[in-house]
């Protein structure tokens, strides 16, 4: 649901930064952005011509070429924003060459400081198209000022982000030497310093995690006993039934004003970070690859074959992309011994054949229906009976 935002109301439910930066046809874009999103505005451009008076120098050139001058202008720039952004609450455009990826560590501060959202928008001109930077942890988006309409560039971005939320999964890819390019580059989860070992989105870099912020803790245990049910079930449900008060907007979606929507990709996997249900990364005993995790909006129709079960699944599952191979995530947090009323011995999980006899045992003993020997299934080594795994395990 979007919220309508009164040119007289100038105190917004959450703060929100959106850097444009690049050359000086980058003022024209702020200014439309700012008009069409209703923010304040703070220009580069309009603070280097009194302060460059103000500054004794042969050249004016030699003043706007200087390092320092330029560190100064953005300095006093981000000054200006923090009391806007920290002390008011504001959305803010700031319009900026912003040269040194220096400049983008302390925007990204400042917005962290503020708990506020953060888009990059750089200006290129369709001959410099390849000259973009790349930026950690950020929404970015390039524009030509040339051709830049505001509305026009709401509405592909709203589309590019529907889009995106159907096919790019923020699949995670561990990285034991990779250096970020700002030096303040900030895990996703804890929003601390990155250090490696780390885990990196192979399609962006929006999210990147500390190894511990992202794997699964103490082997499962806790996210045994912590786990929704809803989150676990056999047959996934229609909706998410997510607690409110742990709902969690994207900045895609803060930035064109809404709500979190089930809907979108990116707010849910934003809330599970926020509510701690599932783990990002499972080292699961079943396979030998990290296994993603994938929660996908109902309406996308997202569907798998459990390599545990064998059963179809949909909407939310553990992926190795490397081996196309998936888990419920009922499968994955199936406990590795469990008991039954109906037998006096504890059973032990089994995820693949390790004599010949097993194979032999083809039906289920306490539901007496043919079993696939391929699939996962509990075992007595006393009795020498099998089980389903869905019969004895936490599936619901």
């Amino acid at each position: 649901m979007e919220h309508p935002v009164s040119p007289a109301k100038e105190n917004p439910n959450f703060p929100m930064i959106i850097a444009v930066i690049g050359p000086s046809s980058r003022s024209a874009v702020a200014c439309e952005l700012a008009k069409h999103l209703e923010c304040h505005l703070i220009d580069e451009d309009d603070i280097i011509p009194t302060l460059q008076h103000s500054l004794p120098s042969s050249s004016t050139a030699a003043v706007a070429e200087s390092e320092t001058l330029k560190d100064l202008f953005f300095k006093l720039v981000t000054q200006i924003a923090t009391t806007q952004v920290i002390k008011l609450n504001l959305r803010l455009i700031i319009s900026t060459m912003l040269p040194h990826p220096f400049h983008i560590d302390k925007l990204k501060q400042l917005a962290d400081s503020a708990a506020a959202s953060l888009a990059i928008v750089q200006c290129i001109q369709a001959q410099d198209a390849t000259d973009g930077y790349r930026f950690e942890g950020v929404q970015k988006f390039t524009v030509d000022p040339k051709r830049f309409d505001a509305n026009n560039f709401l509405a592909e971005m709203s589309g590019k982000v529907a889009k995106r939320n159907s096919t790019h999964l923020h699949a995670l890819s561990l990285h034991n030497n990779y250096k970020p390019v700002t030096e303040s580059g900030k895990c996703k989860r804890c929003q601390k310093l990155i250090s490696v070992p780390m885990y990196r989105c192979m399609e962006c870099d929006e999210y990147i995690f500390h190894k511990s912020c992202a794997e699964d803790p103490d082997n499962l245990k806790l996210v045994r006993k912590s786990c929704p049910k809803y989150l676990r079930a056999s047959k996934e449900p229609s909706e998410y039934d997510l607690p409110p008060k742990k709902l969690k907007s994207c900045e895609m979606c803060e930035l064109n004003k809404k709500d979190f929507s089930v809907s979108c990709r990116d707010c849910i996997f934003e809330t599970n970070m926020e509510g701690k249900f599932l783990p990002l990364i499972i080292n699961h005993e079943s396979h030998l690859h990290p296994l993603n995790l994938i929660m996908m909006p109902p309406s996308f129709d997202y569907k798998f074959r459990c390599c545990g079960c064998g059963e179809l699944g949909k909407s939310i599952s553990y992926r190795c992309y490397d081996c196309n191979y998936n888990l419920h995530v009922g499968c994955v947090l199936l406990e590795l011994t469990a008991s039954s009323s109906r037998h006096s011995h504890n059973l032990t999980l089994v995820y693949e054949s390790l004599e010949d006899t097993y194979w032999d045992k083809t039906s289920c003993e306490f539901c007496d229906k043919e079993r696939n020997p391929e699939q996962w299934f509990y075992y007595c080594s006393t009795c020498e009976i099998v089980a389903h795994s869905a019969v004895l395990g936490f599936r619901v």
